[in-house]
């Protein structure tokens, strides 16, 4: 199920509205139409599983079916080994290591 991010003030009581960039990738990337799910996340440890219920060219409307606690953490340990490498590289691979959830 694919995941989104959206500020905690698009969120009313159980409808979520998402704008902007996402909104074209909903909907000319990924394709989804009205009740596809998706999960969405407003980073207040709480991530939401909805439904599409509109689709404009501005913005789409989810309905909120269920709530569950954010995970965080991996299930597993990662381990990273790095020789030193040329230049200034560390920073770019210190970043990619950390989205992959190396801490």
């Amino acid at each position: 199920m694919h995941r989104f991010f959206v500020p905690e003030e698009n969120r009313t009581e159980n409808e979520i509205v998402i704008h902007g960039d996402d909104v074209n990738h909903i909907r000319n990337v990924l394709r989804m139409t009205k009740g596809e799910k998706i999960m969405v996340s407003c980073g207040k440890g709480v991530d939401y599983e909805c439904e599409i219920l509109a689709v404009s060219d501005s913005e789409i409307s989810l309905l909120i079916r269920d709530e569950k606690p954010a995970v965080s953490e991996l299930p597993v340990k990662i381990t990273l080994f790095q020789a030193l490498p040329k230049k200034d590289k560390m920073e770019l691979v210190i970043q990619k290591a950390v989205e992959l959830g190396a801490a």
